[in-house]
C-alpha cells in the first residue's frame, strides 16, 4: 500500500522539564539503573514522566531536614522533554501536593529506586 503525500496535522510540541537536582548515591543509583535497562539518564526520566502520567499516584508534601542533617542535592539529571499535557499533570500533582517540579522529579526517581531493588 502507498503511502500519500498529505500534511500530517502537527504534532504536540514537547516540553523540556527543569534538570533534577538530586542526591550523589542517587543520581549514580539511578544512572546505573537507566544504562542497565539500556536507556540513558534523559530516555529514564522521560519514562518515568510518562509512567506517572498514567498511574497519577499522589506526591508526598517535602519533608525538610534539620539544617546540617539533609543530603545536599548536588548532582543534575537532566531535563528531559516530554509532551506537554504529561508535564502539566506532573505540574498540577507538584501542586496539589504542595511541592517544586525539581520536588516531584525527585520524589518519581525515588520510587524507581525504591521498587527496582
Amino acid at each position: 500500500m502507498h503511502k500519500s503525500y498529505a500534511i500530517a496535522p502537527k504534532q504536540p510540541v514537547p516540553r523540556r522539564l527543569p534538570p533534577v537536582r538530586i542526591a550523589p548515591d542517587k543520581a549514580a543509583a539511578f544512572r546505573a539503573l537507566a544504562r542497565q535497562q539500556g536507556m540513558t539518564p534523559t530516555a529514564a526520566l522521560a519514562a518515568l514522566v510518562n509512567t506517572h502520567a498514567e498511574i497519577r499516584e499522589p506526591f508526598a508534601p517535602r519533608v525538610r531536614a534539620k539544617p546540617a542533617q539533609g543530603k545536599r542535592y548536588t548532582q543534575l539529571l537532566p531535563d528531559p522533554k516530554v509532551p506537554s499535557e504529561q508535564a502539566e499533570d506532573l505540574a498540577d500533582d507538584a501542586r496539589v501536593a504542595g511541592i517544586s517540579l525539581g520536588e516531584a522529579l525527585r520524589q518519581l526517581v525515588d520510587r524507581c529506586l525504591e521498587q527496582s531493588r
